[in-house]
């Protein structure tokens, strides 16, 4: 065997040699993140977001809105952000702004339920292969940057669509030299060199116009590429092709419209890497002399734009694929939950079996059933706005991800509104007192918008406790009277014992109590019957270890006033 065999033979054995090594590098990877995904499902969710991405989670939503969402004041005071941050688990961005707009648009009477049980209960323990394929495929394919889904499309339909005619000339005007050289050679040459150097400079100047718009392009082959696997992988598979079947379909379509899309692609996203490859060189003297990247990119804006709902029900697709994994990871973690179907008819009402919070780690579950309107009373820290957001939270997930925190729970399909965490708004000038009575408003709106049809569930936190006592108490009986007369399940919490007696014909009474020990306060955080029997914020403060002083003269004061209806100066 001569010299050059021997080279021949031990370059080809490094070129085996490197292609098994790449490949058990890969099979590596993606056993460690099957590892990773494997331990994650059913612990609560810790993602890190790229910078500006969480504030962008909105896109989907925002196009997708519904007769009735979930409102800013509602989200924020239910901790919305927070809970939405413990349960995504999702792999791709289009199933973190599926999401989102699904935690925000809870389904209501005769509406289409958007994910079925079916298909969250599709990624049991036994079908953990499929999950995590699926999941891989996700994750290789369905990333997305800072950005949402729909900024990037909206960041390549504000460049106007190339037109053909601005590209032409880079290629008829050669093609005319070359026809004038056979008339006259010096002619011709001249006539070459300039459009040769037309074409050059009008290159270079479009092509740093549409260089930040590639990434839009990227996605799109991106979320293309994801539809094609997912598709490839759940056909194969019976339960998850029965489940999926509207999914799949839309997706096996979306990617027939994009055929043409994708056709050529590689001519405009392809890397230069600085290599001297001859054939990699030649075809970026072709595309900077005849402008062929820029006309694949005009014609991939056009078709864009002609398959915007295609690409939209693509979005939506592997959204909803995604979200349900992560519904199904998230019920994992859950100490209890049900999955209820709410009813359509009959007279408004909740019923709750082992309800609580379900961002508490160590949570006190309540038993309660409301047919009407409930008022709330109790010392500070006692349970009363927890009780109030567990109770809006559970209705929220039911009719968002059919995943009550609850043992049991079942009710009316309901609109759901709070007032409980307000602000000053700064911006806007407007007092405390501004703010809520504006958020009172719009309940006391919504519920005679639809009076006859779905019912509203509101949680109020304080009535009006942005003003002084007497008004308070005289405002806040007429709200919460005109409240109780409407389609309505209310719950108020309140420290003004009066409302107890003044609303007590349109108000079941409830409260939650504490007990002092010495100098410690124990709270049951169990809801009980009737109006809260004592006072205790001025003993709260004697356990809290104020002095005693303060905490006797503050008592014969409030006594004074109780026996007089007078206060005395101090």
């Amino acid at each position: 065997m001569n010299t050059a065999s021997v080279f021949i033979l031990l370059l080809l054995g490094f070129f085996i040699l490197a292609a098994l090594i790449g490949i058990r590098d890969r099979k590596r990877r993606e056993a460690k993140e099957r590892d990773e995904l494997r331990r994650a499902f059913g612990s609560i969710g810790d993602k890190e977001y790229p910078e500006g991405r969480y504030s962008q989670l909105k896109g989907y939503w925002e196009r997708h809105t519904r007769a009735f969402s979930l409102d800013d004041i509602t989200w924020h005071d239910l901790d919305m952000d927070l809970l939405f941050h413990e349960m995504d688990r999702t792999c791709s961005a289009a199933g973190e702004e599926y999401l989102y707009w699904l935690l925000r648009s809870p389904a209501l009477e005769g509406s289409e339920r958007d994910l079925s049980e079916q298909q969250i209960s599709l990624w049991r323990e036994e079908e953990e292969s499929l999950r995590l394929d699926v999941q891989q495929i996700l994750r290789k394919y369905g990333k997305g940057g800072r950005y949402s889904v729909y900024e990037y499309l909206e960041m390549l339909a504000s460049l106007p669509v190339r037109s053909l005619s601005k590209d032409l000339p880079a290629i008829v005007l050669p093609a005319v030299s070359v026809i004038v050289l056979f008339a006259s050679r010096p002619v011709g040459v001249i006539c070459l060199l300039l459009s040769l150097c037309f074409g050059m400079v009008t290159y270079f100047r479009d092509k740093g116009m549409i260089a930040p718009y590639l990434e839009t392009v990227r996605f799109i082959l991106r979320l293309l590429a994801c539809g094609r696997a997912l598709s490839g992988r759940m056909s194969g598979h019976t339960e998850a092709s029965a489940c999926f079947a509207a999914e799949l379909s839309l997706m096996g379509r979306s990617i027939r419209d994009f055929e043409r899309f994708q056709r050529g692609s590689w001519l405009l996203l392809r890397e230069r890497d600085g290599s001297a490859d001859p054939a990699s060189l030649l075809l970026d003297y072709l595309c900077i002399l005849f402008h062929l990247d820029l006309i694949k990119f005009g014609s991939m804006q056009r078709q864009l734009r002609e398959q915007e709902l295609a690409l939209d029900d693509l979005i939506t697709s592997i959204g909803r694929i995604d979200a349900s994994v992560c519904i199904a990871s998230y019920r994992k973690c859950l100490p209890v939950w049900c999955s209820p179907e709410p009813a359509e008819e009959g007279a408004p009402f909740v019923d709750y079996k082992g309800l609580y919070h379900p961002l508490l780690r160590d949570p006190v579950p309540n038993d309660f059933r409301a047919e009407g309107c409930t008022l709330l009373t109790g010392s500070n820290a006692s349970g009363k706005s927890t009780f109030l957001k567990a109770a809006a939270v559970c209705a929220i997930l039911a009719q968002t991800i059919r995943t009550a925190p609850a043992a049991d729970y079942r009710a009316r399909y309901m609109r759901i509104y709070t007032s409980m965490a307000l602000r000053d708004s700064l911006q806007g000038g407007e007092s405390y007192f501004i703010v809520e009575i504006r958020s009172l408003r719009r309940i006391l709106d919504a519920a005679r918008q639809d009076r006859e049809n779905t019912p509203v569930l509101c949680c109020i936190d304080e009535v009006l406790r942005g003003t002084n006592t007497i008004e308070r108490i005289s405002a806040s009986t007429e709200i919460l009277h005109v409240l109780s007369g409407e389609n309505m399940i209310v719950f108020a919490a309140t420290h003004d014992l009066e409302l107890t007696q003044l609303l007590e014909d349109d108000y079941e009474n409830y409260h939650f109590s504490e007990e002092i020990v010495g100098e410690d306060v124990r709270f049951s955080y169990k809801i009980e019957p009737g109006p809260a029997r004592t006072r205790n914020a001025i003993r709260l403060l004697q356990a809290m270890g104020y002095d005693k002083e303060i905490v006797r003269r503050a008592g014969e004061r409030a006594e004074k006033f109780l026996k007089n209806g007078v206060w005395e100066k101090i």
